[in-house]
Parts: structure tokens; sequence; C-alpha cells
């Protein structure tokens, strides 16, 4: 993804990431994130939901980000959420 997700975004995003990951590798539904300038807790705490909820379906969601992103995510604790992977491009974190 590039440029920056709006507010009006988030639901149809986690729909997208919901439905995108039933024929993939593991399970693993991946999202490249290193090209949005910014994440807004809104948009976090959506990623951080939808990972809880592949989760649920023995999925994950696999996050390609940005150093300032994976710190902003360990900042509000949600590093370690369920489903949740931080990766740098192929190497989890």
């Amino acid at each position: 993804m590039t440029g920056n997700i709006d507010a009006a975004d988030l639901e149809a995003l986690r729909s997208t990431l919901l439905d995108g990951g039933a024929g993939s590798p593991r399970g693993e539904v991946r999202v490249d994130l290193r090209q949005v300038p910014f994440l807004p807790l809104a948009t976090v705490r959506t990623l951080v939901r939808t990972a809880g909820e592949l989760a649920e379906d023995g999925r994950s969601l696999v996050l390609n980000l940005a150093p300032h992103h994976e710190w902003a995510i360990g900042a509000v604790g949600w590093a370690n959420a369920p489903g949740l992977v931080m990766a740098n491009g192929e190497v989890p974190r």
C-alpha cells in the first residue's frame, strides 16, 4: 500500500484483509505498509482487530512495516497481539 489510509477506508481494508488470506500460503495475509507515511491509531487498531479475527481461523496478518510503524505498534503494547506478525520483507520480527 502507498499513501495515507483514511478513516473512511478502514472497514473496506478490514474486509479485504479478511477475504484475502483464504488461499494464501500458510494462511498468511501479507500487507506491505512500508510506503505508508503515517498509521493513525484507528488504522493500527483495525489491523490488530483484523489480526485477531484471522487468528481465530488459524491465519495470521503479516505486516511489512517501516521501523517507525513497528515502534509505534510496540509503544501502544500491540506488538504481540494474536495473529499479528511484524516483518521486514520476509523476515519476521
